[in-house]
């Protein structure tokens, strides 16, 4: 049909969705036709305005079909994307139960698109989110993995009203949905949507992994970090002012550090490792020792504790082009912090002058000292390596690392004041 190859002219684009849409059902198996056909000069992007808009429901069982029949890879893409697309609910949930995984794959994530109250969003009036929950549920269960894996997504995305359908799964079963329907109440609300039965067992789980707990790498997108020598790590935490403690694994800890660096910058947490290696590390956003909000109180709190430790230092270092920075403490007073991230503004956070272990990790990388610009962009590396020679980095922490006791997470004192960081589903 002519009006279809219309779509592919921005000029006449308008009419023919106008057009298609009158037409209806009618038009369905052309315009499939036309969106699997790898030679077709018309923008799939049309097509599926034209079935998603413009005809809607009259297309969704077409659509279900060619996707549940389509055999080459390209094809499945367009018409999962299309049957996504679909804003009829109804009909999403009722595909949940299709036999092919793919469908209701795409119907998850179409009511996923179409109800999450995500980023603000309001819940929508004329949907049940009870309802979709316990249409959803089953499948955390389901055998395809991508399919629950998108039903766990879809449910963390849904709201509150989703928490009652997933806590009566932990309490009454089925026994093979709880661990799931566990991560998605972590998701959704965190430590405070569970129950108490689960909050005990979560602290028993860490209490059985503890004693054969090992170190590992503790480096997320972002990482900040204090280092003090010893393993006081009480008196640490009372210095910095910490409260709420709660003991952690590694993993666990890892995981929260993540949470709270990559998805940006929680300054009410932090994470406290045992001694390794003869160090106390502690771990998170509040933390940055060049950070414009936190520079300046980092700064006196790491003063501090070289004061009562002897030394002490500040770090953070951006895996992907964010830079480093780096504070470091004798005796009560600050011998040297610097900012290296490349941009505008670094130069305020400079205090005393290049260390005999900043040139020391220079040379072991080949990098002049005198020659400014090699010297600048060789410093965005330098805190993971000058950690290691001053003392410990987190990113080398692993199996051999001798540690002694456990980790905790604690709240900061910016927790007071702004307000208890919210939770979600950690590794442990």
């Amino acid at each position: 049909m002519d009006v279809i190859e219309d779509l592919a002219d921005p000029d006449r684009r308008e009419a023919a969705q106008d057009l298609l849409g009158a037409l209806g059902g009618t038009v369905v198996p052309r315009l499939l036709a036309e969106l699997v056909d790898e030679e077709s000069s018309v923008p799939h992007d049309a097509i599926r305005f034209v079935l998603t808009r413009s005809i809607g429901a009259a297309a969704y069982d077409p659509v279900v079909a060619a996707l549940a029949g389509a055999t080459r890879e390209r094809a499945r893409r367009r018409l999962g994307r299309t049957l996504s697309a679909m804003r009829d609910v109804d009909r999403h949930v009722g595909a949940l139960s299709h036999p092919s995984a793919e469908v209701r794959r795409c119907a998850a994530f179409g009511i996923q698109s179409t109800c999450s109250v995500a980023y603000g969003r309001e819940p929508r009036p004329d949907v049940d989110y009870g309802l979709l929950a316990e249409a959803l549920i089953p499948l955390l269960g389901d055998p395809d993995p991508e399919v629950a894996q998108r039903a766990e997504w879809a449910l963390s995305l849904l709201g509150p009203a989703v928490e009652e359908p997933l806590r009566r799964v932990r309490a009454e079963g089925p026994g093979r949905l709880r661990a799931a329907a566990l991560s998605v109440l972590a998701a959704i609300g965190g430590e405070e949507a569970l129950s108490d039965a689960d909050r005990a067992a979560v602290d028993r789980l860490i209490r059985i992994k503890l004693p054969g707990d090992r170190a590992r790498p503790l480096d997320t997108c972002f990482t900040s970090w204090i280092a003090v020598p010893g393993g006081d790590q009480q008196g640490v935490a009372e210095l910095l002012g910490l409260y709420d403690a709660r003991p952690v694994t590694f993993a666990l800890g890892h995981s929260v550090g993540q949470h709270d660096s990559d998805d940006g910058a929680e300054y009410g947490r932090v994470h406290v490792t045992a001694e390794v290696d003869g160090w106390t590390l502690v771990l998170g956003p509040w933390c940055n020792p060049v950070d414009t909000e936190r520079a300046e109180d980092v700064l006196r709190l790491v003063t501090e504790l070289s004061r009562r430790y002897g030394r002490a230092q500040a770090y953070c270092f951006g895996e992907h082009g964010g830079g480093s920075g780096w504070l470091v403490a004798e005796r009560g007073a600050a011998v040297r912090r610097l900012s290296a991230s490349g941009r505008d503004g670094d130069a305020r956070f400079t205090l005393g002058e290049r260390l005999p272990e900043e040139l020391a990790a220079g040379a072991d990388e080949g990098a002049d000292p005198d020659d400014a610009e090699e010297w600048a962009d060789f410093a965005t590396y330098l805190a993971p390596p000058l950690a290691r020679k001053l003392g410990v980095s987190p990113f080398d922490l692993g199996p051999r690392t001798e540690v002694r006791g456990a980790g905790i997470v604690a709240l900061t004192p910016y927790a007071r004041e702004h307000g208890r960081p919210r939770t979600g589903a950690y590794l442990v």
